[in-house]
């Protein structure tokens, strides 16, 4: 009974992702301006805006999932809903949660500045010159996306020592300082100050 709850709900979420699959195509293909059509830019607007929509829809398969575990009217978990198969779930959904989390953090830090970047160094009279190749668009945009990541790395390192820079005046800094540093959650300050900055 258990394995066939949740199959429902992965194959309610694999229908989702299909239409998305259109909604973000035909999104990406509407809001381009036609003139200034790229098909790598295309692409990977479209496995970006697929992906992170993807993502925000593991909310409720989160929900149902943990929710198809319990009994509503008892309010106690089901016969089929043993440590065992909860744990089996928490770990598929924990496997989805790490593999779309660093599929976004790889699109919205790496690969899509790289492909904004590229793209920008297009330079229509140089290619016709034959003064531009691919080789020095390319080393042209990982220099920017380069320092893109630098920035965004300066950034989340400084919104994870902001908020504690008031409580180090008082207190002595050693070891075991920064190791309270480090076990404290700022890495939610942290990323949503470089989000604001950016």
């Amino acid at each position: 009974m258990g394995l066939i709850a949740t199959s429902l709900i992965w194959v309610a979420y694999a229908v989702c992702l299909g239409i998305l699959f259109f909604v973000s195509g035909i999104f990406v293909f509407i809001y381009q301006k036609p003139s200034e059509r790229s098909l790598g830019v295309t692409i990977v607007c479209f496995i970006t805006l697929l992906s992170l929509l993807a993502t925000v829809l593991l909310l409720p398969v989160d929900v149902a999932l943990v929710s198809s575990t319990s009994a509503y009217k008892l309010g106690n978990k089901k016969d089929w809903a043993t440590p065992d198969a909860v744990d089996n779930i928490l770990l598929q959904l924990k496997i989805v949660y790490y593999a779309l989390y660093s599929l976004d953090a790889v699109l919205c830090l790496l690969v899509v500045p790289f492909t904004y970047f590229f793209y920008e160094e297009y330079d229509e009279v140089a290619a016709e010159e034959g003064t531009q190749t691919i080789g020095s668009r390319f080393w042209g945009a990982m220099k920017y996306t380069i320092g893109f990541v630098a920035l965004a790395l300066v950034l989340f390192l400084v919104g994870f020592f902001i908020p504690v820079a008031r409580k180090a005046r008082d207190e002595h800094r050693d070891l075991d300082f920064f190791k309270d540093l480090l076990t404290e959650n700022h890495g939610e300050r942290a990323l949503s100050f470089a989000i604001g900055i950016l």
